[in-house]
């Protein structure tokens, strides 16, 4: 990433290619036709897969369409990937090269899986350890190999090996050095061929895969692509993002702004209330990993740009909305764990596919018990009344004082902890098992790792079930999720839950069953998103309020 930012800040303006200008703000980007549809360039197109829905549609075309750059905006379970993959294919039929990126290896692997049936010439790079088993024969390691190049390369090899061997049969001085001249000779062969079986392989692939640190490695040196694909752009740091950028002369990223950033380790501190943002952790961090942050003593009052910006929402910012379109239709949720983050978040543009919409955990394909639990899918189990309060660890723990930050060093730091919440979500846990839900149909997720800590006891009594933070469960789903909010105490300090991207990966990874346990007065007071969100479970839900003695009998249970 240094690399590729001293090269950026080296260019002059004169090498500055149309692209570049795009990103960077100084040119506007070249208009696309308004109807896309009927347009001579993208309007007939052959689709691949013929399911797409319009908006998929329309999104591939605007990509298409696009000269320089195209957002793919793919809100929760809206078919993404499944889009990348029809964009790539159509790419591929214009005979452009394509260089796909994205910031993980699952990421990366998840598109070759999804490619490698439609029988693309591709390439994987990266390390073979790190690559899913599924993905490997696509590896330039396995391809290297097992090319016709590779075979001379493996030719060169095993005639070093038998050098190698001789030397220790050798006893006579001049023979060895005349081995070891050989050798030497046989290494630099070796290397040269290495280097030129790997270079036609690359050059010979329409799509080449890799990380965006990994489309650094020498292997890309020099190559030149169409356009490069990014996934998960919005969860990528706008540095990484260039590695591949400088190498094409387009992009199209997917992602969801509106959904969890990357986590910045040392992010800089915007002012008083950012540094502090007391109980819960800062804005942005994960409370699940070691991203702590040591607050300044006088915060700088001029705002500083943070890497926490990605390059996703910095040119929507740059150039609006136009850059942009939405897949539309979700194919994850239940229509009514759909229906508050459409209205909040997504301008109430995402509409439930006919297959989802009414979905419930009683239409599984094994049998389940009909019964509260499992023919509601939106759940709320209210907590108000202050006999479920939050415990600071650092209270058990002795360690650290107030507004001090622990790694995990020190136990959990400041993460907050709620038994009695923890009780309630045993206890709908244990429902759902005797009602029939198998347990790896069912998550637990919940911001905070010492309440992940209390849970764990879970994974003991059912094999199977999931346990893990909001921020670790991006990108996943499942039928029956259950958000332990933990946060309840009388001012009204709800910490890193009042950010909204947090809450709405949350609240989006369900599939037919969503239940929410937390203190809707504490939680109300956090900000408006979520005064928003518990009204509208108080009127949307089915709402419990459960009591200690009831909780009692749960656990006898």
């Amino acid at each position: 990433m240094n690399a590729t930012m001293e090269r950026l800040a080296k260019m002059t303006e004169a090498e500055y290619t149309p692209f570049i200008r795009v990103l960077f703000g100084l040119s506007s980007p070249a208009p696309v036709p308004v109807d896309l549809a009927s347009d001579s360039e993208v309007g007939n197109i052959e689709w691949v897969d013929p399911t797409l829905n319009d908006s998929q549609k329309d999104a591939i075309r605007f990509a298409l369409a696009s000269e320089e750059i195209a957002l793919i905006h793919g809100p929760p379970g809206t078919g993404k990937t499944h889009t990348l993959i029809e964009l790539i294919l159509q790419f591929l039929k214009r005979n452009l090269r394509v260089l796909v990126c994205g910031p993980s290896n699952i990421s990366v692997d998840n598109i070759v899986e999804r490619l490698a049936p439609h029988k693309v010439p591709l390439i994987r790079l990266g390390h073979p350890a790190r690559l899913l088993p599924s993905v490997l024969n696509h590896s330039l390691d396995v391809l290297t190999r097992t090319s016709e190049a590779g075979a001379i390369v493996r030719d060169v090899r095993a005639e070093m090996d038998a050098k190698q061997a001789s030397i220790r049969k050798t006893r006579n001085g001049r023979e060895r050095r005349a081995i070891y001249a050989d050798l030497k000779e046989l290494r630099k062969e070796y290397r040269e061929r290495e280097r030129r079986c790997v270079a036609s392989l690359v050059a010979g692939s329409k799509v080449v895969l890799a990380t965006l640190h990994g489309a650094g490695g020498f292997q890309l040196r020099g190559e030149q692509f169409d356009v490069v694909v990014i996934d998960e752009a919005s969860q990528a740091l706008e540095a990484q993002c260039w590695v591949p950028l400088l190498a094409a002369k387009k992009a199209v990223c997917a992602g969801d702004h509106l959904q969890l950033p990357p986590t910045i380790k040392s992010l800089n501190l915007k002012s008083k209330t950012a540094s502090t943002n007391a109980s819960g952790g800062k804005k942005g961090k994960k409370d699940t990993k070691t991203t702590t942050t040591t607050p300044t003593e006088t915060p700088s009052p001029k705002p500083t740009t943070s890497l926490e910006t990605t390059l996703f929402d910095r040119l929507l910012t740059l150039h609006g909305p136009s850059l942009k379109r939405m897949l539309t239709t979700q194919y994850r949720m239940h229509a009514s764990i759909m229906d508050f983050p459409s209205t909040t978040l997504y301008k109430s543009q995402l509409i439930a596919a006919p297959s989802v919409a009414s979905r419930l955990l009683t239409s599984l394909p094994y049998p389940v018990e009909a019964t509260d639990d499992t023919t509601e899918p939106l759940v709320f189990i209210d907590t108000q009344g202050g006999d479920f309060p939050e415990k600071n660890e650092d209270e058990e723990t002795g360690e650290g004082g107030k507004g001090k930050k622990l790694t995990k060093g020190g136990l959990y730091g400041e993460s907050k902890s709620n038994e009695m919440e923890a009780a309630l979500v045993k206890a709908h846990v244990r429902r759902l098992v005797k009602a029939g839900v198998r347990p790896e149909d069912v998550a637990v997720v919940t911001p905070y790792n010492a309440q992940l800590a209390i849970l764990a006891p879970l994974k003991e009594t059912f094999p199977g079930i999931e346990l893990g933070s909001v921020d670790g469960f991006q990108g996943r789903e499942k039928e029956a999720v259950i958000v332990s909010l933990v946060r309840s105490n009388p001012d009204g300090e709800v910490g890193f839950l009042g950010e909204k991207r947090r809450l709405n990966v949350a609240m989006t990874r369900p599939k037919r069953s969503l239940t929410v346990i937390g203190d809707s007065e504490t939680v109300k007071k956090g900000s408006k998103f979520l005064k928003d969100w518990m009204e509208f479970l108080e009127e949307h839900a089915d709402l419990r309020y459960p009591d200690l003695a009831s909780l009692a009998g749960d656990d006898d249970a």
